[in-house]
């Protein structure tokens, strides 16, 4: 096993303090999703090209979920990092087998979005994010919500996003990324909204909405396009929004006030923050997490605070 990193003083360029690790980790399990944009084939001479002499590599191809994550819990605690390979699902999947381990979690970016490790500030190419685990870089905590069972880095949706993204085109996101789920997400603007009631830490919201959103990151798509700009994955909490403008004109009034950062004060906007969400619908609603289609209403979200550790390049 590699030394503990030292904390340090350092911080990043949105004020969250670092671990520093300086030399590299002596052994190395790397989790790829075989159906990711690059093949595992690729993915793996890529990162056995970064890895020095004297690391011990493993990789594993992992043919579900569930697999991969029952292979980092597997591996957990056996090693020095284990990486992730594959888009925001498979970040998450690996990230669920890793909670309270102790083992850092690297990401290889290979999905349609990956905005996890776009937030992250992680290179997105494979060669550049490989490069990235074998010399200094540091160590992030990072909140991570919990959905039943299956957790979520980044965000989670019900209603519209969940459509579009149960929509999409798996082979079209391979060849063009997340430009695939444009005609989706058209589509997805046809549903009836639903009635939902929102219980935020023991307060109760009702209302007739298109969209509800249990965030944990801040991004949509890329990192410069934020909810707000005080939305962060290190706060212990989720920020909830329930988007009710469900009218054309509503929601070009809603999307004009997130493209210049105002979405908090718009009125087609209600807006909490909590550790607790339980969602409510009628009629059921598909949820989606973190881009998998993965749960339906009812469902209770729980936060596990800075509950997974990342590989972050040091600023």
């Amino acid at each position: 096993m590699a030394p503990n990193p030292e904390m340090s003083n350092l911080r990043d360029p949105v004020g969250r303090v670092l671990l520093t690790r300086s030399e590299p980790p002596k052994s190395v399990v790397a989790i790829i999703n075989p159906k990711t944009r690059r093949t595992a084939d690729v993915v793996e001479s890529v990162l056995r090209g970064a890895c020095p002499a004297g690391v011990d590599l493993i990789v594993r191809v992992s043919g579900s979920a569930s697999e991969a994550t029952e292979l980092a819990r597997a591996c957990a605690g056996a090693c020095d990092l284990i990486v992730a390979a594959g888009g925001d699902g498979t970040v998450a999947d690996v990230a669920a087998g890793l909670i309270g381990s102790g083992t850092p979690l690297g990401i290889m970016p290979a999905g349609s979005t990956n905005i996890v490790a776009q937030e992250l500030g992680i290179p997105p190419s494979l060669e550049a994010s490989a490069a990235l685990f074998f010399r200094p870089h540091g160590l992030m905590r990072r909140d991570v919500g919990l959905c039943g069972d299956r957790i979520f880095l980044h965000m989670a949706g019900a209603g519209f996003d969940a459509h579009f993204f149960s929509r999409s085109d798996r082979e079209l996101k391979r060849k063009v990324g997340w430009l695939a789920y444009l005609p989706a997400a058209a589509s997805a603007l046809g549903e009836e909204p639903a009635q939902y009631r929102v219980t935020v830490d023991g307060e109760a919201i009702e209302a007739f909405a298109p969209l509800v959103v249990v965030a944990n990151g801040g991004s949509v798509i890329r990192p410069e396009l934020r909810i707000a700009p005080d939305v962060r994955a290190d706060d212990g909490l989720f920020d909830v929004l329930v988007f009710t403008g469900s009218t054309p004109a509503a929601v070009v009034r809603t999307v004009a006030m997130f493209a210049t950062q105002r979405l908090a004060e718009s009125p087609d906007v209600i807006w909490r923050r909590g550790v607790e969400v339980l969602l409510e619908s009628n009629p059921v609603m598909p949820i989606q997490l973190d881009g998998d289609v993965a749960a339906t209403t009812p469902a209770l979200f729980r936060m596990m605070s800075l509950a997974v550790e990342l590989v972050v390049p040091l600023p």
